[in-house]
């Protein structure tokens, strides 16, 4: 299936929308583009999306957290091997100091900056 399950505007005014199933969509008021597996993503089934105080795209998926940059063609992951409490990564935060909370399946890990 290909329900959304988050979505988020950035500074640009792009729409991004995080799917069950067809990984990350990109709509720039124009164009639709979408990142799976095939461009990079560790999993098609994006559970959370958060815009950070920088401008930074975090995606939480089934298979880790993803740091999208340059308009999703820089995907970098982090995982249970980088500090994750787990790989399904549902919710996430940036306190002021820059520290991230990451809330996964079972447990929250605090990622230093």
């Amino acid at each position: 299936p290909n329900y959304i399950i988050s979505l988020v505007v950035d500074g640009n005014g792009t729409v991004w929308s995080g799917t069950w199933g067809a990984g990350l969509a990109r709509f720039d008021g124009k164009n639709w583009k979408n990142f799976t597996t095939a461009d990079g993503l560790p999993s098609n089934h994006i559970f959370m999306l958060h815009l950070d105080r920088e401008g930074v795209l975090w995606a939480g998926t089934s298979k880790g957290l993803v740091r999208v940059e340059d308009e999703g063609k820089s995907l970098t992951t982090m995982t249970t091997a980088d500090g994750l409490f787990a790989n399904n990564v549902f919710s996430m935060v940036r306190a002021e100091d820059g520290t991230m909370w990451v809330g996964s399946f079972g447990g929250v890990a605090r990622i230093l900056n």
